[in-house]
């Protein structure tokens, strides 16, 4: 299984997708806001794994799980001078075109 790497204005991506699930290995940047997104057909979830962001659903630190559903509008913004790490998990698997930024 390859794994793949993309870099953003705002962070890091590391990603692998099997049939029906996507893991994707997040890290988002000191300062920076991941723009409102929504996905349009899938459902997913955040565990965060070091840091602390801000989303809608309020502030998320190490160990917290959320779930996001499908067309569900969404952000996520890093206020600290630390970078935050967290997994998201889509189902099923995020395809090209499923993740909508909203401008």
């Amino acid at each position: 299984m390859k794994i793949e790497k993309i870099k953003t204005e705002y962070g890091e991506i590391k990603f692998f997708r099997l049939k029906d699930t996507s893991f994707n290995f997040e890290i988002l940047l000191p300062k920076k806001k991941v723009p409102l997104f929504y996905l349009k057909r899938n459902r997913g979830y955040l565990i965060m794994i070091e840091g602390e962001i801000n989303t809608p659903k309020g502030k998320l630190k190490k160990g917290d799980f959320i779930g996001i559903k499908p067309k569900q509008k969404f952000w996520m913004e890093n206020r600290s001078k630390k970078k935050a790490k967290y997994l998201a998990i889509d189902i099923p698997a995020i395809k090209k075109g499923d993740l909508v930024f909203i401008k």
